[in-house]
């Protein structure tokens, strides 16, 4: 039997940063998918579960950035590069990006270009 997931996910491949909800600590991240209600990315360093994060990045080819509260749910040692792959689920996020991310998620490619 195959699994499915509760919402579509879609491949993202951009660079991203990870700050405390303080604002004390950043990670330069690298984006891996997206859905409407979380993102998995690739860390340098293993991240803390169950505490608050806000997770910004901007899509391909637009210049608005979207800024959200996340919870990290998983971060695990992927590879021998010391590289940690990481689930993150979104808390706080803005109806505009949700919209930004379910068109994303939904396009067939051409429409990506030119979000905004």
């Amino acid at each position: 039997m195959q699994q499915r997931r509760e919402h579509v996910r879609r491949l993202l491949q951009v660079e991203a940063s990870i700050a405390d909800e303080a604002g004390l600590r950043s990670w330069h991240v690298q984006v891996i998918d997206i859905s409407r209600m979380g993102v998995a990315f690739v860390s340098t360093e293993q991240l803390a579960t169950d505490v608050s994060y806000v997770f910004s990045f901007c899509f391909p080819g637009s210049a608005a950035r979207n800024d959200v509260v996340t919870t990290i749910v998983h971060s695990t040692p992927v590879g021998s590069e010391g590289r940690f792959r990481n689930g993150a689920r979104f808390i706080h996020i803005a109806e505009e990006c949700v919209e930004r991310i379910v068109d994303y998620v939904t396009s067939d490619g051409s429409k990506r270009d030119s979000l905004t």
